[in-house]
Parts: C-alpha cells; structure tokens; sequence
C-alpha cells in the first residue's frame, strides 16, 4: 500500500512540476514581449533576451528528506 500511495505521490508532484514550468515559461515570455515593446524593436536596439534555467530537486531526493 506505502508504494501504491508512493507512486500516486510521485505522479501528482510530476503534474505539479509540470505545471509550474509551463506557468514559469509563460511568466518568462510575457515579461521579455513586454520589456521588447518597453524597448522598441529596431535596428539599433538588441531584442532582450532572458535565459532562465531551472534546477529542480528530483522527487527522489525530495521524498528523501521527508521520510
């Protein structure tokens, strides 16, 4: 049962992460679309460009340090 409850876990905190990446991409795209329009798009001007990587905890690691 302690796996079956293990796996179903696991699998919500995957969605979640999920989740959170694609809010976190979106956050990210609207921000560079808003500092470019900020900004102005011409020749003169370098398009901003943010490059956000994210270092997650894998679940292993993390249910590690719960217990």
């Amino acid at each position: 049962m302690e796996d079956e409850e293990r796996t179903h876990c696991d699998a919500h905190f995957q969605e979640e992460l999920e989740s959170l990446k694609t809010s976190v991409a979106r956050l990210i795209s609207l921000l560079e679309q808003t500092l470019r329009n900020t900004f102005g798009e011409g020749p003169s001007n370098n398009p901003v460009t943010f490059n956000q990587i994210l270092t997650i905890t894998q679940p292993e690691e993390r249910m590690s340090k719960y217990g």
